[in-house]
Parts: C-alpha cells; sequence; structure tokens
C-alpha cells in the first residue's frame, strides 16, 4: 500500500543515483521512470557493450523452415534480413527493452539479417571511446587489457641484479704536482661548521684580511698566464693512461657529474631534498630540485684510437663572467697576496705562465670508465686524502641576469637567515641546483667536502666548509656516507653497461648520447645513442666559440625464471611503456613555476670542478644546429628501470641505512622500438632546449618579474654598501687577532718582556737587583691577569 502510495506520489523521474549507471547513461536523455523501478534496476549487473555479428549458417533450420521465413527476437525485438551491418546492443539497453516499465523505448531498431544469417555476442574487452564508459572501466584504465596480456604467454625479460659490494672503485696511482693549501687563514673554515663571515657586521671586525673583500675586475686579470683546460678528448696524457690501464671509456667530473645525476634521480626514485636545517625564518622550501637539474643531459663519446672520451655537450654553452671569475677566485684563495698582484695585467712583475705539468689530477677507475678529477686544495688535517674542491657562489642577482651582471652586483648578503639578502638563501638555491652535482665531483675525486666562497662578482661576503657527510644529508637524508658511497658505485656500473650497449650498437665511431629520467608511477630512464661524425661533432661543440672568444675579448643476470619475478617486472615494463606511449603524442613544455623561474642557472663552462658557475646552465641565444628536429640516419634508443632491494625486501629507496644492511637492485634496459625512437628523442632534445637554450626574448619574458623584484634589493643593496664603506673609513680597519693570555699576541709580549730583562741583566752588577722604577717599566708592557 505505502510503495503503490510513493509511486503514485513520486514526481522524480531522473536518472537513477548508481554512478555506474549514471555514466553509462549520459550519452542518453533522461528516461522517465517510476519511483519503485528504481531499486530493480540498481540491482542489475552491468557490462560492457556488447557486439552482435552476422555468421553465416545452413539455410535450414532443425524446424525446416527457412531462415530468411523466420523473425529472431532479440530482446525484445525483431531482426529482419537485409542488413549486414553488426549491431552494438549495450547490456543495460538490452534490459530496459525488456522492462515492461519501459514500453516507449525502442532501444534496437528494427533490420534485416541476410538468409541463413545467425547473431552472435562478441567482447573483446575494449571500451569504444564512442559508447558510454562505465566509472569502474574509467578508474581501471587499461588493467582488463594488462590482465588478458598477463594470461598469454609473454617473452620473459632479461633482468640484471647488481650489487654495490661487487663493485670496485679503486684510485690510479700516479704521480702529481704538490696541491695548494687555503691562503690568509682560511683554512679556519674547514674546522667551524656553518657560514664563516669575511667581517662581522656587528663589530665590523674582520675575520680574515681584508684584501679578500674586493674582487679584483676580470679585465684587470691575465687569464694568458693560466694552464689551458682541456677536455677529456684531447688530453693525450689522459688517453694514453686509459690505454695502459685497459680502460675502455674515460672522462672527467664536469663532463659525467651531468648524466650522473639522472641515476640518483632513477635509483632514489626520485627522492625529496632534505631542509631540516633550514631556519623557520625560511617561507615553505621546495623539497624538489629545479626543472633544469632533472632535465635532460648530453655528451659526446669521442672515438680516440680505441678509447672513447666523454665530453659534455657545449651546444648550448655561451659566455659568462662567472666562469671567468672562477678561474681567477681560485687563484686568490691559494695564493698570497704579493703573489696574487702579479698576475694584475698593470703589473710589472708578471707571474711566469703556468703549464699544463701544474695541473694536479686523481685518477680513479671503476669497471672500465677511468675518471679524471682536478685537485684544488688540499689540507693534511682532513681525513681521507685531505683534498677538497673549491666553489664560488654568485648571488642570486648575478645568477639569474650574468649579462646584465652590473646592475645586479649591488645585491648584498646582509643577514645569515631569511628568504632574500641571506647566506641561508643561497645555500637553499644550491642545494636544489648544484649540491648534487657537486656531491658526484667529491666522490669522483676521492675528496672531503667543498669550500665555498659567496661573492656579488665585486665583493666576498664569507666562506662555508660542507663536508660529505653533510651533504649527504641533503641528498639522501642521512650523514652516514654509506648510502652515497653505495648509489654512486652502482650509478657508474649502470653507465658503463650503457656505454657499451651503445658501442656494440655503433662500434668505432664517435656518439652523441642524451640521458633523461622521467618521474611517475614507475620511474625509468630515456638513453638515446647517435652516431656522428668527428666533423659533426665538432660543429656541436663549436658553436658557441665565436662568443666565447667575443666574450674573452671584452654487471650479472640472475632470477630470469622466477614466475613471481617475471610477474611483477612485467607490470613494471607495461607501466614504463604506457608513459612512453603517452609522451609519444605530447609536445614537451615545460612548466616553470616561480620557485623554477628563481633556479635558473647558467652553463657550464671549460673549466672542469672549479667554481659554481662551471656547474650552472645558460638560458642561451637559438641554437641553429638544433632549430629542427631530424629524424633521418640511424639511431638507438633505451629505457632503464630499476628496483632496488634491501636486505632482501623491495623498497622505492633506501632509507636510514646503515653498514650492516645489503643494498642490491634489479635492473631492465629495453630497447626502444625503431619507429618511436626519433619521435621521442625528438621530443627529449626539445625539453632539453627550452630548459636550457631558450633565446634572449624568450628568457626576458619569463625572467622580468623575478629580475625586477631582485634588481630592486641590488639597488637597495648599493645604497646599503656605501653607507657601510663610510662607518669604516670613520671607524677604520679592524682585523681579528687572538688576544689574552695563550694566545699569540699575549706570547709576543712575554718575549718582548724577557728579551728586555735580559737585557738590562747585563748593564747591572752581578747579585745586584733592578731598580724599582726599572721592574715598573718591565711589568708596563704585560697584559692584566684574569680577575
Amino acid at each position: 500500500m505505502l510503495s503503490r502510495q510513493l509511486s503514485q506520489a513520486s514526481s522524480w523521474r531522473r536518472a537513477p543515483l548508481c554512478l555506474f549507471c549514471s555514466v553509462q547513461r549520459q550519452s542518453q536523455p533522461p528516461q522517465c521512470r517510476l519511483f519503485g523501478a528504481t531499486a530493480t534496476l540498481l540491482k542489475r549487473p552491468l557490462r560492457a557493450p556488447k557486439v552482435l555479428k552476422v555468421r553465416k549458417t545452413p539455410s535450414k533450420v532443425s524446424s525446416g523452415t527457412p531462415v530468411d521465413a523466420q523473425e529472431k527476437p532479440i530482446h525484445g525485438k525483431t531482426v529482419r534480413k537485409g542488413s549486414s551491418r553488426p549491431l552494438v546492443v549495450s547490456a543495460e539497453s538490452a534490459q530496459l527493452a525488456d522492462n515492461p516499465l519501459d514500453p516507449q523505448e525502442d532501444v534496437l531498431d528494427k533490420e534485416e539479417v541476410e538468409d541463413g544469417d545467425e547473431l552472435h555476442e562478441e567482447d573483446d574487452g575494449k571500451c569504444d571511446p564512442s559508447q558510454p564508459t562505465s566509472l569502474k572501466n574509467a578508474l581501471l584504465g587499461g588493467m582488463k587489457e594488462r590482465k588478458k596480456r598477463g594470461d598469454k604467454a609473454r617473452e620473459k625479460l632479461e633482468i640484471s641484479v647488481l650489487y654495490p659490494e661487487h663493485l670496485n672503485f679503486e684510485p690510479v696511482d700516479v704521480d702529481k704536482p704538490p696541491v695548494p693549501m687555503l691562503s690568509y687563514g682560511l683554512d679556519r673554515v674547514l674546522f667551524n661548521p656553518g657560514v664563516y663571515r669575511l667581517q662581522d657586521p656587528r663589530s665590523r671586525v674582520y675575520n680574515f684580511d681584508p684584501y679578500l673583500e674586493r674582487i679584483m675586475p676580470v679585465d684587470e686579470f691575465d687569464f694568458d698566464a693560466l694552464s689551458e683546460y682541456k677536455t677529456s678528448s684531447k688530453d693525450e696524457d689522459l688517453l694514453a693512461l686509459t690505454r695502459r690501464i685497459g680502460a675502455k671509456f674515460t672522462g672527467s667530473t664536469s663532463s659525467m657529474s651531468g648524466i650522473l645525476q639522472h641515476f640518483h634521480f632513477v635509483l632514489s626514485n626520485f627522492r625529496k631534498l632534505n631542509h631540516k636545517m633550514l631556519s623557520r625564518e625560511f617561507p615553505d622550501p621546495s623539497g624538489r630540485f629545479s626543472k633544469i637539474t632533472t632535465g635532460p643531459s648530453a655528451v659526446f663519446l669521442r672515438h680516440k684510437d680505441g678509447v672513447y672520451a666523454i665530453d659534455a655537450d657545449k651546444s648550448y654553452d655561451r659566455p659568462n663572467i662567472m666562469s671567468w671569475l672562477g678561474h681567477s677566485l681560485e687563484k686568490l684563495l691559494t695564493t698570497e697576496r704579493a703573489e696574487f698582484e702579479r698576475y694584475r695585467r698593470s703589473s710589472p712583475d708578471k707571474a711566469p705562465a703556468e703549464d699544463n705539468a701544474s695541473r694536479c689530477y686523481h685518477y680513479s677507475k671503476q669497471g672500465s670508465i677511468m675518471m679524471r678529477s682536478q685537485l684544488d686544495a688540499i689540507d693534511p688535517r682532513l681525513p681521507g686524502t685531505g683534498v677538497f674542491d673549491l666553489k664560488t657562489r654568485a648571488v642570486i642577482s648575478i645568477r639569474m641576469n650574468h649579462k646584465e651582471h652590473k646592475e645586479g652586483a649591488g645585491y648584498q648578503l646582509r643577514h645569515a637567515l631569511g628568504e632574500w639578502e641571506s647566506f641561508e638563501r643561497e645555500f637553499y638555491d644550491m642545494t636544489r641546483a648544484t649540491l648534487l652535482k657537486y656531491s658526484l665531483q667529491v666522490r669522483m675525486g676521492r675528496m672531503d667536502g667543498i669550500f665555498i666562497a659567496y661573492h656579488n662578482i665585486e665583493r666576498i661576503f664569507g666562506f662555508q666548509y660542507l663536508s660529505l657527510s653533510e651533504i649527504d644529508a641533503v641528498l639522501h637524508g642521512q650523514k652516514e656516507s654509506r648510502l652515497g658511497d653505495q648509489e654512486f658505485k652502482l650509478s657508474i656500473g649502470l653507465v658503463d653497461e650503457l656505454l657499451a650497449k651503445a658501442t656494440a650498437q655503433f662500434p668505432d665511431t664517435s656518439l652523441r648520447l642524451h640521458f633523461e629520467s622521467r618521474e611517475g608511477k614507475t620511474p625509468f630512464m630515456y638513453v638515446f645513442a647517435e652516431p656522428v661524425t668527428e666533423d659533426q661533432a665538432d660543429e656541436i661543440q663549436n658553436a658557441g666559440v665565436a662568443a666565447q672568444t667575443e666574450f674573452a675579448r671584452t654487471v650479472v643476470g640472475v632470477g630470469k625464471d622466477d614466475p613471481v619475478v617475471q610477474a611483477v617486472w612485467q607490470d613494471i615494463q607495461d607501466d614504463v611503456d604506457e608513459q612512453v606511449g603517452e609522451e609519444q603524442g605530447r609536445t614537451p613544455v615545460p612548466d616553470m613555476s616561480s620557485e623554477e623561474v628563481i633556479q635558473q642557472e647558467v652553463a657550464p663552462t671549460s673549466s672542469e670542478g672549479l667554481s659554481e658557475e662551471t656547474d650552472q646552465k645558460a638560458t642561451s641565444t637559438s641554437d641553429e644546429l638544433e632549430a629542427k628536429p631530424v629524424s633521418e640516419g640511424p639511431l638507438m634508443g633505451w629505457t632503464l628501470t630499476v628496483r632496488s632491494l634491501v636486505n632482501g625486501g623491495y623498497v622505492d629507496r633506501p632509507e636510514n641505512f646503515e653498514d650492516s644492511d645489503e643494498w642490491k637492485i634489479e635492473y631492465h634496459i629495453k630497447d626502444i622500438p625503431e619507429e618511436t625512437r626519433w619521435k621521442l628523442y625528438n621530443a627529449l632534445k626539445e625539453r632539453r632546449r627550452q630548459l636550457i637554450g631558450q633565446d634572449d626574448e624568450e628568457a626576458n619574458k619569463s625572467l622580468k618579474h623575478y629580475r625586477d623584484l631582485i634588481q630592486r634589493y641590488s639597488d637597495r643593496g648599493r645604497k646599503w654598501r656605501k653607507q657601510q664603506d663610510e662607518m669604516n673609513e670613520e671607524k677604520g680597519v679592524q682585523m681579528y687577532r687572538p688576544l689574552g693570555p695563550g694566545s699569540d699576541a699575549a706570547e709576543a709580549v712575554q718575549e718582548c718582556v724577557t728579551k728586555e730583562v735580559e737585557e738590562d741583566k747585563v748593564d747591572t752588577t752581578a747579585g745586584e737587583s733592578l731598580s724599582q722604577e726599572k721592574k715598573e717599566e718591565v711589568l708596563e708592557g704585560l697584559p692584566a691577569s684574569p680577575s
């Protein structure tokens, strides 16, 4: 009774509330339905659309009645002869046709079937994009298709396993000249954590020689007196040593660190940066690397008489003042004042020209790869080899607009903490842009850490020493170096295998290789190898030479047959294949957020392991060599996928790694199909161009807002600096020196007093004591005793 009353009183004539039904019915007009019919409809199962196809049968049926004279009911409707089209009837439509509550719904028009034809259903498991899709199918995506593929016999994937303990990273001993040490007492920075200011802002006392504060302008420094930097392919001593020790590949820290970064991203599953050391005054630090850091990297593999030299791809290198300052500041920090002044162009006492023998290198080897690392400075009191790297860090106003460096030179580092004009800001930017590259260079060179000098190209503000453990705390989330060491060895091992694959595919020829890690449900890496002639390689490498000259002037297979491992890896590879398929039809347009824009860096130059400027990426003028994507000629491409196992269990990434833990990786290298290689390769190159190859107009447009903001800080900083200089003139320069008992100054006073007393004893007769006046005169020079 109540049901009938509700049915009669209800004016609801809308579609049912079931989400699955709603999605399937989204292309149909609203159906008029009584309230009492809804529950019945909701209970009915939903199936994918059925395709009714026509199949030929004998012309007679068992009853002897001709087929052409027989009508075939399909869900209450009749199909007649005369139609050869397949009939598509959804399950819901068929059920609605049977429903007596909907006599007006014509789900299937009357069609005719040829003589002897019968209908059958076919469900291919795929959803016709022209038909309504259920919410379940939409959420599951291609899981149904993947399940069907998994039911079929599939070719086993070649899964390899790599243990870091089985990889031997070892030094190659060669004779080397003495490594320089820090000057001006800067070695105090090595043993004090945090930033060491050049001048204390409160007392105005200089912690180091004030001579360090003013940087010699680049146009006054004689760069011709410095030895020339040689790339790996032009270093004959390096090539000869590579052949002698039986290695196949060789490279420098600066040429290899760019591609090694991508192996960190894959092996750590894009681990977030650890910024717990930042203060609360710093707002919302991002745990992600900058877009340029995670962007594609490229190198050349130059074939040289049986060995291959790894050179950084310089197609987007452009001149900048910071790379030149890196050379001069290294010399400033490791020589005394009188010696450094000899490098001034106006000096009558010219410094002798350096030869290449004066450069100091560490050589290391793992597998078939030998690495060269320039040694900047040493202190025997540091652990290990005592060697450390020198880096100079220009402030944000210079990094963002290096072409107009004079306008940004007013930016000052006035505060220890805070978002702007602070050492904390410079450290934060460095962690997102270059710290990963620094850590790789430190490990390749078997160093202890990096010494950083913060400057604005006119003045040095302070210094900081970061040990490798402090760097690892930011990058790996722990100060113990074991995790970083093992990841480094695994990265070198994977690079070794990929280079071997590339040279086996294109033997005895030079190659251009691109590497790019891609973040997603399953992180993976693109690797492309394109053979090039020596002339082509030289043309690309020398693309920026004219501008530079102008600027100078003014592993083992295991687990292949394990069905569980195979099933998991099949799913992983399916994820990668799906991501690759999605990217084929996508135009790469990097999305530069406001924070990413600030992380714009400038390109590396030919200097190795010297300064922050040599580790940056440049916004450059248009690159004619890559303006039009080329899709001709031989090309090989791979995808690299990695799984980490810690203590026998699979993990996203190793964390809180200890000495007792065991880490190994499973990895799979898959050839990219030939028909899609060039499309994916051109897309990768376009992403690289948009990140570091923009022309001036594009760069100015994207950076205008932030350049204007920083310019205001620079203008304000100039006024502040002028006031500080006036205060220094009034008060006079005061340099720190230790005072009080036990200090060098107190000992000097005591030595002076002792000497005077001995002289006075000579003037007095034997046994005669000093007069009271003489005692008082001597005691006047002694410091007061502490109370």
